[in-house]
């Protein structure tokens, strides 16, 4: 199983969060091998939670948006015995200008737990520069397009 699998599968239970600012609970995306600081965003940026299930893991996506430093980052991971399996994250941020991804595709089963990035694949490899253009009302929709998730819950 990979991460080609998750995204392209049908996602149920799907829930999501509401957006809050501030620090963000280890129980939202537990992380074992990260540190406590790395949990903590300044009142500029919102993070919101993202869950369903799919191929049959457990999946998870942090998203984290600060609108005045134009940086959003979507952390996709699943689940595997209380601890996250990272398998991407697409960001977008002035030092990497663009949308990309750090990503991994070897197998789940593979991948250790509890480490914030798994993948050093960068896709693509250079990113052509596009519009930021998000905030809390698109940032869910733009994540839901990219790992195939309906977006729900958008205007609430």
């Amino acid at each position: 199983m990979t991460i080609k699998a998750i995204i392209r599968s049908e996602k149920t239970n799907l829930k999501t969060g509401k957006w809050a600012r501030g620090h963000i609970p280890r129980s939202a995306f537990p992380l074992s091998r990260l540190k406590d600081k790395r949990y903590r965003y300044g009142p500029d940026y919102a993070w919101r939670l993202v869950t369903f299930d799919a191929a049959g893991h457990n999946c998870r996506v942090l998203i984290t948006l600060n609108e005045s430093k134009e940086v959003l980052r979507a952390r996709l991971g699943v689940d595997i015995n209380g601890d996250m399996v990272v398998l991407c994250d697409y960001e977008y941020h002035a030092t990497e200008p663009g949308w990309h991804c750090h990503v991994t595709t070897e197998p789940i089963k593979s991948i250790g737990s509890g480490a914030a990035r798994s993948g050093k694949k960068k896709w693509p490899r250079r990113s052509t520069r596009r519009d930021f253009n998000v905030d809390e009302k698109g940032a869910l929709s733009v994540v839901a397009n990219h790992y195939r998730f309906a977006a729900q819950g958008e205007l609430l």
